[in-house]
């Protein structure tokens, strides 16, 4: 029956079923794995894009937080970049100082930083004063370096900046309390040796004054005597005041009503030169701990120097309110004669006065009563103006706070 059949074509039928099979089987094959790759290499991006994102975010977020000013330019010498701190530093905002170059917004020392940059390619810790917006003189020590990436190529320039002003601050601090300790030892002894003496000048200088008639020249001259040792002796007082230590007896005190009793000590003083005493207290001011008698002497010794640059009359302004870290402020301003610029710095110095007679030991006692307190004294003055002193006083709250972060 099967004589003469030709099975062929079949079997070519059969090798096409099965090279189409094969072609559809890799072709399917060929895309699972493509499919699998690009869904390896999505979920792949994804994961780096979201580290990149978090890292992006966390640099960013050092980068502003960062305690010292950071200025970033690009290659073309831009600024792209300032931090938090940066604009605190030179009054700039990031805003005003995008796609600017540095020569155009910043002083004019960036342009040694800048030479210095091109030679070496690191700058490291250089000091300089620094005249920002608003001529504020700004010390700050600079550090600057070239960025190049993995080819080498330039990519910008990173520029640091750290205010020295409060390292300054607490350097002449240091300083002036070393002065203070060695000058206070010396006088101590000094003014014990002296003091004894005086006593039996003055009793001699009564005595011989007493001997000569009523209104004669040897009788006068006797009484300048017992004047000026009374003068020595006061100085001397003041002297042994300022060298022995701060014991305080502290208690709760209602700073108002301290600041109303030592105004009207001098009350009649000031009316006498036609001065105006103004007081504005502020209402609901937390007690302080403070020792009275002490802090009285403080403000008096203050109050004194602002009559006394008020010569042809004027306004005594005391006023109290409510600190921004929770301590109590004391503002004392006078419309006197004002303070030079260069004699501010100087002035809670012992023996520094510009007046005639001044002893130089008032303002240096005030120092020490408001340090001793754990306080602070801070001044401003105008030549021709007046003179502002403020006296910031801790309050209980406030130390408990500090103390609570301390532990902590």
């Amino acid at each position: 029956m099967f004589v003469g059949l030709d099975v062929r074509p079949f079997e070519e039928a059969r090798r096409e079923d099965v090279r189409n099979t094969v072609v559809t089987s890799g072709v399917l094959l060929i895309l699972g794995f493509g499919g699998f790759l690009s869904l390896f290499w999505a979920s792949n991006y994804r994961a780096t894009r979201r580290q990149l994102q978090d890292t992006s975010a966390f640099a960013n977020e050092v980068v502003s937080s960062l305690p010292v000013g950071l200025i970033a330019t690009d290659s073309g010498g831009r600024i792209t970049f300032l931090n938090e701190a940066a604009e605190k530093i030179t009054g700039l905002s990031l805003d005003a100082a995008r796609g600017k170059n540095p020569e155009e917004v910043m002083p004019s020392p960036w342009c040694e930083i800048k030479d210095l940059l091109d030679r070496s390619g690191t700058v490291l810790e250089k000091e300089m004063e620094c005249s920002f917006e608003g001529a504020r003189t700004v010390p700050v020590s600079v550090s600057a370096s070239r960025i190049v990436n993995e080819e080498g190529g330039f990519v910008g320039t990173i520029l640091i900046l750290r205010d020295l002003g409060e390292v300054r601050t607490l350097q002449e601090e240091i300083r002036r309390k070393e002065r203070l300790a060695a000058l206070g030892n010396l006088a101590a002894g000094v003014a014990h040796e002296i003091r004894n003496p005086l006593s039996s000048i003055k009793a001699f200088a009564a005595y011989f004054g007493g001997k000569f008639p009523q209104g004669s020249e040897d009788r006068e001259s006797a009484g300048i005597m017992i004047r000026e040792v009374d003068r020595l002796n006061r100085v001397i007082s003041e002297l042994l005041e300022f060298a022995r230590p701060t014991d305080l007896r502290l208690r709760p005190t209602e700073m108002n009503e301290l600041i109303g009793h030592s105004l009207r000590l001098v009350q009649q003083d000031a009316k006498t030169r036609n001065i105006e005493i103004r007081f504005s207290p502020a209402e609901g001011l937390p007690e302080v701990v403070v020792d009275h008698d002490r802090f009285t002497q403080a403000l008096l010794n203050l109050y004194l120097n602002a009559i006394q640059a008020m010569d042809q009359g004027g306004v005594l302004s005391v006023s109290s309110s409510a600190g921004r870290d929770g301590e109590i402020r004391v503002h004392i301003v006078d419309t006197g004669e004002g303070i030079q610029v260069e004699d501010l710095g100087k002035i809670f110095d012992p023996y520094f006065t510009t007046k005639p007679r001044g002893t130089g030991l008032g303002l240096p006692i005030v120092h020490k009563i408001v340090e001793a307190h754990g306080g602070e004294i801070r001044v401003k003055s105008a030549v021709g103006k007046g003179t502002a002193f403020t006296i910031l006083v801790p309050t209980p709250s406030r130390d408990q706070d500090r103390r609570g972060r301390h532990d902590s």
